[in-house]
């Protein structure tokens, strides 16, 4: 199962000739591939990422609004414990 969680771009480095951006949700940082996208990637952007590539670029407004929906539902789950 993957979960879609909206996630920063706080920096875009390159190895061996691929791009990648490092992304943040909640301090947790990942590394993910830019090959798979259309359009360039840029410091502050959201992205979707899943096994390690950028699958889709957010726009601030729907990245926002997922993520609120994300910090609801971690919210609901702790208050069932």
């Amino acid at each position: 199962m993957c979960l879609a969680i909206p996630c920063k771009v706080i920096e875009i480095i390159e190895e061996d000739g691929e791009k990648y951006a490092i992304a943040e949700y909640k301090g947790v940082k990942q590394k993910a591939k830019l090959t798979l996208l259309d359009k360039e990637v840029k410091i502050g952007d959201y992205i979707l990422i899943h096994t390690g590539y950028a699958l889709e670029v957010l726009n601030e407004e729907d990245a926002k609004l997922s993520l609120e929906a994300w910090d609801e539902l971690f919210k609901a789950l702790e208050e069932m414990e």
